[in-house]
């Protein structure tokens, strides 16, 4: 058979469509690429959305657990054997909020008449039982012995302190069996004797040391194993970012509580900013959120390169110029059980409601809006949260925020194909697995600016087979609540530039806890002309 060119259809203006597809951004929120040449995975957008390592799953929403009737400014957690109590703060008072007869009702005030609500803690074992040992810098210390309290000072009975004025006493925490304490705009460390929660408190200081001024702002214990050993160090950090390392067992004894060295951080961003993963410690600073186990080995500006928070360097620096007043400081938990970092950022007035979470493991970003979180802690391996308005709410339950809807957006990286021409989306799909169906709302972003449409109404309650609320007998055990199905939609969508992206939003209202794991986005477009 001969080929005749000339009797060919002719296939010059025709526009021949091209589909791409978009991973589920398994590697988080990034803000530290160059645009034009992204690595695939990541997000541009990816609001109350959870990095996994096998994508991204939607949020889950909060429900109120307790009311406190003012601001929340502090939750911690007593454990000894089979006891396990929650307790909140706010300005004035500290609350039970374990188990509440009524969420809209605050108990009575366990302690009372305090002019702070700004409070560290620590629970420290002696041979008398165990005690949670909370500090203000502003009240006489309190105690709690897993069913009173008891206010301590030089004259307390039946543990008293004496050396050290405890409503000077900003910050405790333990190290090597001795209770350790910082005084309040100073740069001097105070400690008990071994074993004690109580005695003669011995002066330590720290003025001749730093080099920077301020004031000595918190301690903690850090390992370079994964629990309490020979390795333990004493960190001493300060308000202007320098942080002390000894290394011992009594610090009574110079030969046996030696300094290792002093080193350069940013500036921490409150007492309770750092959180212990296994026996390394991480530091909330302006700079990032660095781990102890390279503040020895780096300087300060090559500590940003390893910092947690590389990935979202960009957004780091702005929020923490943009909330860092000193007000409201940061607070953060990690909760083990999900490998989640959760970091509650201040917010004040009209300010957005942002909390930036990661996956522990992978290291992955994302932000979730719409949480008012004041303080944080893990009761009962729940994620539990305080509030402006004086809540207690706990975390990643029902499919709304305390009855409201809210929306999950994800917009991944913006890709140009290889190709300086101009491309028109036409249709994008969306591929995912959940719980429950639901109303995707695809579009698409081109050139690098995003726009968001607003979102569609959330999705009624479904069948109703949820534990507790699906009635026997009528409802089928392991239905649609409990079964992943995969759900895959097209929409038409409209953008035209250079570089595309699509865009997923889902609004969430239901009862049951959304379970949806995108699996990815796929996008449809022409190819145009370079120059038009």
């Amino acid at each position: 058979m001969v080929f005749n060119r000339m009797t060919q259809p002719s296939t010059m203006g025709r526009q021949v469509s091209r589909t791409e597809r978009f991973q589920a951004p398994f590697r988080g929120w990034i803000r530290n690429e160059a645009l034009s040449q992204p690595k695939p995975g990541g997000a541009e957008v990816l609001t109350n959305w959870f990095p996994t390592p096998e994508g991204c799953r939607m949020r889950r929403g909060s429900s109120k657990h307790a009311s406190m009737g003012d601001e929340a400014t502090y939750l911690t957690v007593y454990r000894s054997g089979s006891i396990e109590k929650l307790f909140g703060a706010t300005p004035t008072d500290i609350y039970d909020v374990s188990s509440p007869a009524d969420p809209d009702t605050p108990p009575s005030a366990a302690v009372s008449g305090k002019t702070s609500g700004y409070w560290s803690s620590v629970q420290f074992a002696t041979t008398g039982g165990d005690f949670l040992v909370m500090v203000n810098g502003a009240d006489d210390m309190e105690q709690f012995d897993g069913s009173s309290w008891l206010t301590v000072n030089a004259t307390s009975s039946p543990r008293a302190i004496t050396g050290v004025d405890t409503a000077d006493i900003s910050h405790v925490w333990k190290f090597k069996n001795y209770l350790f304490m910082v005084k309040s705009g100073t740069m001097d460390a105070y400690y008990l004797p071994v074993g004690t929660v109580a005695g003669a408190a011995t002066l330590f200081t720290l003025g001749g040391v730093f080099h920077l001024g301020g004031e000595l702002l918190y301690g903690a214990t850090w390992s370079i194993d994964s629990g309490d050993g020979i390795d333990d160090y004493c960190v001493f950090i300060t308000t202007e970012g320098e942080v002390a390392v000894y290394q011992g067992t009594n610090p009574a004894t110079a030969a046996d509580f030696a300094l290792v060295g002093v080193y350069r951080i940013g500036r921490p961003l409150g007492k309770n900013a750092w959180f212990k993963a296994g026996g390394d410690i991480a530091i909330l600073t302006d700079d990032g959120i660095v781990p102890m186990s390279s503040v020895m080995k780096l300087d300060r500006s090559g500590l940003k390169k390893v910092a947690i928070t590389y990935p979202i360097e960009e957004a780091w620096r702005q929020i923490v110029n943009e909330r860092d007043t000193g007000v409201r400081p940061f607070t953060c938990v990690l909760w083990q059980s999900e490998t989640m970092l959760v970091i509650g950022i201040p917010a004040s007035g009209g300010q957005e409601k942002v909390t930036f979470v990661a996956n522990a493991r992978t290291g992955a970003w994302a932000p979730y809006v719409g949480w008012d979180i004041r303080c944080l802690a893990i009761f009962d391996d729940k994620l539990f949260f305080g509030t402006r308005d004086g809540s207690v709410v706990r975390g990643e339950i029902t499919g709304a925020d305390r009855g409201a809807p809210y929306t999950a957006t994800v917009v991944p990286k913006f890709v140009s194909f290889g190709s300086p021409a101009e491309k028109s989306a036409l249709a994008a799909r969306v591929i995912a697995r959940a719980n429950n169906a639901f109303t995707p709302q695809l579009f698409a972003n081109a050139d690098y600016e995003v726009d968001i449409p607003i979102g569609l109404d959330a999705d009624p309650d479904g069948d109703g087979n949820l534990w507790d609320v699906g009635i026997w007998n009528q409802s089928t055990w392991g239905g649609s609540a409990m079964a992943k199905r995969r759900q895959s939609e097209w929409q038409t969508v409209l953008a035209s530039g250079q570089a595309l992206a699509p865009g997923l939003s889902i609004t969430s209202g239901r009862t049951a806890a959304p379970d949806v794991e995108l699996i990815e986005l796929d996008l449809q477009f022409e190819v145009g002309e370079v120059m038009a």
